[in-house]
């Protein structure tokens, strides 16, 4: 049986190092890079089975080596594992939206990185692209917090229950729904062209009862998401009832 075969791409040395000492003791084949570009050549020409790809990377980042290997009918089915110290849900949301399959946090755990190596390999047989909406669903269906994702044009792309429940979308309407069209129907205690104009990342406001329906507010958090030029890609916005703890 042939060993599966690794890409690991990382600008740290160290690290790579580190990764192919754990991954060859698995039995597994390692193919090494050092940046972005170089990592986006060797997936092409190499075939590997998964790749291990830090998001902090020169000359492309993790993101755009992810969303190029998408776009390339020979490369689209890798699954791709995102190494990151990032830690904050847009970051998470942005690779799973240039299609990564998985995440890991440095310092990793060598136990729960080969598990996640080997239960994505085991789903590539026979390889059959992961499909990113499920992933993220059942990522938003598992927070307490009320989360929606928006597309560059203010589309939302993702909303779990608990959103729907808090901003009154029924799961039929949600979507491609206008998000700021359905927040400007809102009595929010932010103009709406402050959200959209505010060059900030991130902007709290609050979503102030309108009828006795809603008697209670909810705080609310929107974060832009900006490519590397400065221009929004997506937003997320995440909302939680006054008094849930």
């Amino acid at each position: 049986m042939n060993k599966a075969k690794i890409l690991v791409a990382d600008d740290i040395k160290q690290n790579v190092k580190l990764l192919r000492v754990i991954l060859t003791s698995s039995d597994y084949d390692v193919i090494e890079a050092y940046d972005g570009e170089e990592a986006l050549i060797k997936a092409k020409t190499e075939t590997p089975d998964l790749i291990l790809l830090d998001i902090m990377m020169p000359k492309l980042t993790g993101y755009e080596v992810c969303k190029k290997l998408r776009a390339d009918a020979m490369t689209k089915n890798i699954p791709i594992v995102m190494i990151t110290a990032l830690h904050e849900m847009d970051d998470r949301i942005k690779g799973i939206e240039a299609g990564a399959d998985d995440f890991i946090s440095k310092p990793f755990n060598k136990a729960e990185l080969l598990a996640r190596i080997k239960a994505l390999l085991r789903m590539r047989q026979p390889a059959v692209k992961k499909d990113e909406t499920t992933v993220l669903d059942t990522i938003l269906s598992g927070l307490s917090d009320g989360v929606v994702v928006a597309d560059s044009q203010w589309k939302i792309k993702h909303m779990n229950r608990t959103a729907q429940e808090l901003l009154d979308i029924h799961e039929t309407d949600a979507k491609d729904m206008d998000l700021l069209a359905h927040l400007s129907r809102m009595n929010l205690s932010l103009p709406l062209e402050t959200l959209l104009n505010n060059q900030e990342k991130t902007i709290d406001f609050q979503i102030l009862p309108s009828n006795t329906q809603h008697p209670l507010s909810t705080s609310a958090r929107m974060t832009k998401i900006f490519d590397d030029q400065g221009t929004i890609i997506g937003a997320t916005l995440i909302v939680r009832g006054e008094g849930k703890k």
